[in-house]
């Protein structure tokens, strides 16, 4: 397997899960240096809409919008139309086909990432829902019908993605939250359950890690960020030897 040709600063998408728009103004001039790509999720977006994702990509960055889209094809095809032309990187809908196939046969020059299963749920969770299947194998169908619907990649948990590689191929982006540097893996648990290092989530076939708390929290963000990038370093050599 050979990794994709991604800059290293881009590697990391940050999460801006803040309040506000000073807030994540803030926290992009200070990983700048580090870290060239942001996501914005429903909370930043609620309430800095787009005019907090121009800024960033006005500064020069790439922005993750993660909205996760779940309603009628339609309504999503309207949503992702709202979304052309604004040069935003990827953006997230859940991993329904119908949904995924309405946002990936609308985005024009925004790449569709479907949510296959949240990080944050675990097995007893999934069959609460009814689900007689295991975490992996929902993961893998809705990868397959992400495919068949041309999105241009999919998210999931880093303890995935070596499973979603092989069935994906090499050209399907592969994004995954709940990743936690080594030296922070047994400090105090939270809501993210399926978890794993930077190093193991490439070296098992991501290509971009959202990482939000584990940088937000730290006392030097900036030396915290270069951590991970080595991390990130060493998984990249190691699959492309």
């Amino acid at each position: 397997m050979q990794a994709k040709n991604i800059p290293l600063e881009e590697r990391i998408i940050f999460a801006l899960d803040v309040a506000d728009s000073v807030q994540a103004k803030a926290l992009v001039r200070r990983l700048e240096s580090e870290v060239r790509f942001f996501k914005v999720g429903l909370q930043l977006f609620l309430s800095g809409g787009f005019d907090i994702v121009d800024w960033i990509m006005g500064e020069g960055h790439r922005v993750m919008l993660d909205l996760k889209f779940y309603d009628i094809p339609k309504t999503v095809e309207l949503a992702v139309d709202q979304l052309n032309g604004r040069g935003i990187t990827f953006a997230t809908v859940h991993g329904n086909r119908a949904i995924m196939e309405a946002a990936a046969g609308t985005a024009k020059d925004v790449g569709i990432l479907a949510v296959t299963v949240l990080t944050s749920l675990g097995q007893n969770e999934i069959q609460e829902l009814g689900a007689e299947i295991s975490i992996e194998e929902l993961v893998m169908k809705r990868a397959e019908a992400a495919r068949a619907a041309g999105c241009a990649g999919i998210v999931c948990s880093p303890r995935e993605a070596s499973a979603v590689r092989k069935k994906a191929g090499p050209e399907m982006v592969i994004v995954t939250p709940g990743i936690r540097p080594s030296e922070t893996r047994d400090s105090a648990p939270d809501d993210q359950v399926r978890i794993a290092t930077p190093y193991s989530a490439i070296t098992g076939g991501s290509d971009y890690l959202v990482i939000g708390r584990p940088l937000r929290d730290s006392p030097d963000p900036v030396t915290t960020a270069q951590a991970i990038k080595e991390e990130i370093a060493r998984g990249l050599e190691e699959i492309n030897r």
